[in-house]
């Protein structure tokens, strides 16, 4: 059995979940992940993303994406849908773009291939931050941006609060960057077009993550999430 891992978003909508249930119901999927849900808005991540780092200025070139995504019948059925998907997911993006603003820093894209993580209580947490936020003049790091697709379960104000503060502390404590502002943090929940940034005292929300870490792993190894 490989050891417990969990995305952050995923980990952001445990720390908030309703019921028991769903909590394990979310780590039995993190240990049996499938292809097909990483897969989906691919196109809708892409666009936006390119949208941010060319300045987020050109709202009528993403519209036009997403018309375009939305018009093209070709592939399966699965294909079309997810298109769709992306299309919807672009124009709820628009409504957020109000509320992200840039200041003094420009945004930057990783590779979808860099590993980036980090290990609470025992489970590794997958950050990745879609976007990194840089000062233009010195160069250091001072937020990123991270993106929250799904409607089907959307991530609550304390839930992205959760992956703000974590994303946070990824960014001062496992990357080294001293000068990350918690208001330049920001988790968009893209179906509901929310921002959330970081808050800015997150030391209990960390104590919190750790617990659920430490809830996760022992989930994780006692076979009950699978149950």
């Amino acid at each position: 059995m490989q050891d417990p891992r969990i995305s952050l978003n995923k980990l952001g909508e445990y720390m908030t979940a309703p019921t028991p249930s769903r909590r394990k119901r979310i780590v039995s999927d993190q240990q049996t992940p499938q292809p097909f849900i990483a897969a989906r808005y691919k196109d809708a991540r892409e666009a936006i993303v390119d949208f941010v780092v060319s300045g987020m200025s050109d709202r009528a070139g993403l519209l036009s994406v997403a018309s375009r995504l939305r018009k093209s019948r070709e592939g399966s059925e699965f294909a079309i849908n997810d298109r769709i998907a992306s299309a919807d997911a672009i124009e709820s993006f628009i409504e957020a773009v109000g509320d992200i603003d840039l200041g003094d820093c420009i945004a930057v894209s990783m590779p979808g291939t860099t590993s980036q993580g980090m290990t609470v209580s025992g489970v590794y947490v997958s950050v990745r931050p879609d976007i990194y936020l840089r000062n233009w003049v010195t160069g250091e790091i001072e937020g990123a941006l991270k993106l929250h697709f799904p409607k089907t379960s959307p991530l609550t104000s304390a839930g992205a609060e959760y992956v703000a503060t974590a994303m946070r502390v990824y960014m001062e404590l496992e990357k080294g960057n001293s000068h990350v502002d918690h208001r330049k943090c920001y988790v968009v929940d893209v179906p509901t077009s929310s921002v959330t940034v970081a808050p800015k005292a997150h030391v209990r929300k960390m104590k919190d993550i750790e617990a659920a870490c430490e809830e996760i792993a022992i989930r994780w190894f006692s076979g009950s999430a699978a149950a």
